[in-house]
């Protein structure tokens, strides 16, 4: 119950965060995007439980809150959160470090769902140099990001990482 109202909670202040202050002082590519790192804290943590819903609410709530298409932001982080819950308790817990790199996933993978869907959605579709260009950008910002939200919540939920001593 703790980890799920510590995420709903996150999920709430980093919309307003990111639909309301964030870009009165950052311009777009380097606007951090919460609500896809806390899609991916809960696909390699696993708490709270249920979190592909967590991953469509958090696009829904997005696109309701950005303006954007209804049903993109979904998408987007549903492929994030199917595409990390593999490696679910391998990054964080055991190795800590190769989180930073394992952040670069979500605007890689977001900009590869991105152009994809613009072949069927759109009548000019998004250039590859847009795409790759908001993408880097974007990765540099989560790299930083994307930590400080994973310590920010694993303090929150009272949650430790399980790291094995010895082994």
């Amino acid at each position: 119950m703790r980890a799920q109202a510590a995420w709903w909670g996150a999920l709430l202040a980093g919309l307003a965060l990111q639909t309301t202050l964030f870009p009165l002082f950052l311009t777009d590519p380097w606007r951090p995007d919460l609500t896809r790192a806390l899609v991916l804290w809960v696909a390699l943590t696993g708490a709270p439980r249920g979190g592909a819903v967590l991953a469509f609410s958090a696009g829904l709530l997005l696109d309701a809150a950005s303006g954007a298409p209804l049903g993109f932001g979904p998408l987007l982080r549903l492929s994030l959160y199917a595409a990390a819950r593999p490696f679910r308790g391998i990054f964080f817990d055991d190795r800590p470090l190769l989180l930073l790199p394992f952040a670069t996933l979500g605007p890689a993978l977001e900009a590869a769902v991105a152009g994809t869907m613009s072949w069927f959605a759109f009548r000019a579709p998004l250039g590859l140099n847009t795409l790759a260009s908001g993408a880097w950008a974007q990765a540099l910002v989560d790299a930083l990001c994307v930590p400080l939200v994973f310590v920010a919540l694993e303090l929150a939920t009272g949650r430790r990482p399980r790291l094995e001593v010895g082994t």
